[in-house]
């Protein structure tokens, strides 16, 4: 029974956005093609990001040409997309399902929302332009990982900026060169980026240029062999 019990929790669990789940109905999704996202979000964050027909088959009570459908009408409608990116480690061209376009869709149906929301009670209006205005400086910092990783973003690489900005506290800027600490070192990964605001928050760092100081005297110490290897 323990050893069943381990089994289960060493499976892990997916993250899903709460407002997704609030929302979907609102934002015309079916049951059907709700949990068909969950499932390609559970895949992706396995790091699967392309599962095939017959492993989405083998956990849905769906059959292979329902499936077919159901995804083709998630892209005919740009829920989902399926992009092209290149492995910086092997150089090897994968396809991957894009589900970026289902945030923009969340986002935009949320901001309509609020909008209904600011008709009604005009109390709320300053507080809901304040955060749009961060939305849409989110929204950009999202952009700018997107850009140096030359890839659309996972949803674990959206909720963990998401993360660090909204929990952990840190700022646009200290994420930013964060980013730019790890291409110049090579280290273009999300985890990694990770840890090097983990280790500024230990040492207290929370300036730009604090953290440019440290990284410049940590790399002084650091052997040019260790420098440009891939996590």
């Amino acid at each position: 029974m323990e050893s069943q019990l381990l089994q289960i929790l060493q499976e892990g669990a997916t993250s899903i956005s709460n407002l997704l789940l609030k929302m979907y109905k609102q934002t015309s999704l079916s049951d059907e093609e709700m949990i068909l996202i969950i499932h390609l979000l559970s895949f992706q964050q396995e790091g699967n990001r392309f599962p095939t027909i017959q492993e989405l088959e083998d956990r849905m009570s769906m059959s292979s040409t329902r499936l077919i459908q159901t995804l083709q009408k998630l892209l005919k409608e740009e829920w989902i997309s399926i992009d092209e990116y290149i492995d910086p480690e092997t150089g090897m061209r994968h396809e991957l399902y894009n589900l970026t376009p289902l945030y923009r869709k969340l986002y935009q149906s949320w901001r309509e929302q609020r909008s209904v929301s600011r008709m009604i009670d005009p109390v709320v209006e300053p507080f809901a332009e304040m955060a749009s205005t961060l939305e849409g400086e989110q929204t950009g910092l999202y952009t700018r990982f997107e850009q140096a990783f030359g890839r659309p973003l996972s949803p674990f690489e959206l909720e963990t900026i998401h993360i660090w900005t909204n929990q952990d506290g840190y700022s646009d800027e200290l994420i930013l060169t964060a980013l730019r600490e790890a291409a110049t070192v090579g280290k273009l990964h999300i985890r990694y980026i990770d840890r090097i605001l983990l280790e500024w928050q230990k040492q207290k760092i929370t300036s730009v240029e604090e953290a440019r100081h440290y990284s410049l005297r940590f790399r002084r110490h650091m052997p040019v062999s260790d420098q440009r290897q891939p996590l």
